[in-house]
């Protein structure tokens, strides 16, 4: 009877054995699945707190562009308007200062001397009239020149010549006429006739001078 118990308590303890180990292999699977997940999750942190951090980064750089874009904008705006409405109170003053040279001008004109009256005898008038009252209006022409003239050096204006000799430049020079000349080359400034105006800049010319050029 002891020989058929012995037998039955080695069966169930391999028994026992077999359902020990079943939970132990599935509990290591479990583990390492769990491990594989904590694993995969702690990545995805780092990888999204980098994220993060680059994305802060970029939104720093943009508002930063973004900002600087706009002071630079203001500034502009501020300038431009700074220009135009320079630009309207010079062309106002100008302006202002234009008509009461007109007045002026306009004053010595009807204050033109008359012509003498012909001898006895003598048909028309004379060729000269009174010296002193012609004398004295050509002066009052003078000084409203001299007044223009400081009139245009005050806001940068000044006469611009032609340099005899150089090549003509039709952004530069006004041409009215030409003729051959002995000794140089065709297309330079041969004559000036009249004398143009330039802004401060050399190159910025407003208004051409009048030029005969060589053939």
């Amino acid at each position: 009877m002891n020989d058929d118990v012995l037998p039955e308590r080695a069966v169930a303890a391999d028994v026992d054995a077999a359902h020990a180990d079943a939970p132990t292999l599935g509990m290591s699977s479990v583990y390492r699945l769990f491990e594989a997940f904590i694993t995969m999750r702690e990545k995805n942190q780092r990888e999204h707190r980098v994220f993060e951090q680059t994305l802060t980064r970029l939104r720093e750089t943009l508002q930063g562009s973004f900002n600087d874009f706009a002071a630079q904008t203001q500034k502009a705006f501020q300038q431009l308007r700074q220009e135009v409405n320079g630009d309207k109170r010079l062309s106002m003053e100008l302006l202002g200062e234009l008509m009461d040279l007109g007045q002026e001008l306009g004053h010595i004109v009807a204050a033109r001397p008359a012509f003498a009256p012909s001898p006895p005898g003598g048909e028309g008038e004379r060729a000269f009239p009174d010296t002193d009252a012609w004398k004295r209006w050509v002066e009052a022409l003078e000084i409203e020149n001299r007044k223009v003239q400081a009139a245009l050096a005050r806001r940068g204006i000044h006469r611009y010549d032609a340099v005899v000799g150089t090549p003509y430049n039709p952004a530069l020079h006004e041409r009215v006429g030409s003729r051959r000349l002995e000794g140089m080359d065709a297309h330079r400034i041969a004559e000036q006739i009249e004398p143009g105006f330039a802004s401060q800049q050399p190159e910025f010319v407003l208004r051409r001078p009048k030029v005969i050029i060589s053939e």
